[in-house]
């Protein structure tokens, strides 16, 4: 069962044995590809970014104005895919999970001299 679903930005399409499959999958797809707009800075330019580090890749909608991203997690039953609204503790992020890269900087009295 084929069913195509249309979002803001683009349309997704699934393919499910049943109708109950085609939901689960359907649901998981908007779930990712309706994140159309920063939710730091409001801008619509957003595009998906996959990256590789030490053998992990990382998933994410990169804003192409300010760069703060929206990272995904994959879940371990099947590998989809779900944004990360949480911080380890259960709290929501600011920004309802985008964040800019901040380089931590060292406070004066730690740097070597």
């Amino acid at each position: 069962m084929k069913i195509r679903y249309r979002l803001a930005n683009a349309d997704v399409e699934v393919d499910g044995k049943d109708v109950k499959d085609a939901f689960a999958q359907l649901g998981g797809a908007v779930e990712v590809f309706s994140n159309n707009v920063c939710g730091a800075c409001k801008c619509p330019d957003v595009v998906p970014s996959v990256r590789e580090v030490q053998g992990n890749t990382y998933y994410e909608m990169r804003c192409t104005s300010c760069g703060a991203t929206l990272s995904f997690g994959q879940k371990k039953a099947d590998g989809s895919l779900f944004p990360k609204r949480r911080d380890k503790d259960g709290n929501y992020l600011e920004h309802y999970g985008w964040v800019k890269f901040q380089k931590q900087q060292q406070r004066v009295d730690e740097q070597p001299f």
